[in-house]
């Protein structure tokens, strides 16, 4: 008997395979979840600045001489008083000591013109010399005391004179311009070194009216530093309360911890003042899942996986803005395990 084709098509469709949406699900995946939460975040208000160093100096010397060395290199951190070109001094040592031995004669005949002059005052008490006598001795001394004075007055001279060999640093920084090296002739008011103190740094930004009547000294300010991808916090130090006459705004500075010196003068800079309060949808980063462009979390949703693309705002420490995709109280998979997919059967522990 000949058996029709479509019949068979028929037979082998009704004996085949179970179709796969009547599978029985994979065991649910142990996954914890955290609350969404919404929360009062501050509410900033940016202004653009530059980094500043607070305090700064060149160096340089009164006198004409040779640069004996330069012990110090760009870059450098240095102490207040610390040494850093010192000059060739052998010609003005020299006239020290010779200052210093006139002022030892001199000392010497004041010494003697004072011991003749109190004998004569004697004498002239017990009316055994005349006043001539006496006049003359105690002009002696005055002379004597003068010329006491003026050697006095020349070691001092070169006792400065010798100071000026040392270029010191005038305050605790950075060696931050070199202008010479060793054996250069210095000449006086010729800029030698340049230092800055770079911690704390000091940033500077102009902000307007409005901004200006709502900031207080000591106020904590976030600063990001966006050559650097760093964000720090600093407080202001100063309120200058006169107005740019032109652009009418004001001058704020903020001072800001630098304690490993990977801050510089002159990097640009934006200031984050805080002017109030908002409500905010914060989830933690580690929560977060991406595709492509694309950025989302899996939430738990009666015993399953459920995926939701986000618009994300702003970052805050470890926490992530959420400005749509998601609702406050909604239990959110935190960290999403190694393949998790949406629709996934999931427990809660």
């Amino acid at each position: 008997m000949k058996i029709n084709p479509l019949v068979l098509a028929v037979l082998a469709l009704g004996c085949g395979a179970e179709p796969q949406h009547q599978t029985r699900d994979a065991a649910p995946l142990p996954v914890q979840v955290i609350t969404a939460a919404q929360v009062q975040v501050p509410v900033a208000t940016p202004a653009v600045g530059a980094t500043r160093a607070p305090a700064s100096a060149v160096l340089a010397t009164r006198l004409m001489g040779r640069v004996r060395a330069v012990p110090v290199a760009e870059g450098d951190r240095v102490q207040r008083g610390q040494v850093l070109a010192p000059l060739e001094d052998g010609d003005l040592r020299a006239r020290l000591d010779q200052a210093r031995a006139g002022l030892r004669d001199a000392e010497a005949q004041l010494a003697q013109a004072s011991r003749e002059a109190e004998r004569r005052r004697q004498l002239r008490r017990d009316e055994a010399l005349p006043q001539e006598s006496l006049d003359q001795a105690e002009t002696q001394e005055a002379r004597a005391q003068a010329a006491r004075q003026a050697a006095g007055g020349a070691v001092a001279q070169a006792e400065v004179e010798l100071a000026y060999t040392q270029i010191r640093s005038p305050l605790d920084g950075v060696v931050v311009r070199k202008y010479i090296q060793p054996g250069d002739l210095s000449a006086p008011g010729a800029p030698l070194l340049a230092v800055e103190q770079l911690n704390p740094l000091e940033v500077v930004a102009e902000v307007g009216e409005n901004l200006y009547s709502r900031l207080a000294m000591g106020q904590e300010v976030e600063v990001e530093i966006p050559a650097l991808s760093q964000v720090q916090r600093g407080r202001i130090s100063a309120l200058v309360p006169a107005a740019d006459p032109q652009s009418r705004t004001f001058r704020v500075k903020v001072e800001l911890p630098n304690p490993d010196l990977r801050l510089g003068s002159g990097l640009y800079a934006r200031l984050l003042f805080p002017t109030g309060q908002r409500p905010a949808l914060l989830i933690p980063a580690a929560a977060l899942v991406r595709e492509g462009q694309l950025e989302g979390v899996y939430v738990a949703n009666a015993g399953r996986a459920q995926l939701r693309w986000l618009r994300l705002g702003q970052a805050r420490g470890d926490q992530l803005e959420v400005l749509a995709g998601l609702a406050a109280g909604q239990p959110v998979i935190c960290p999403p395990p190694a393949g998790l997919r949406d629709g996934m059967p999931v427990e809660v522990r």
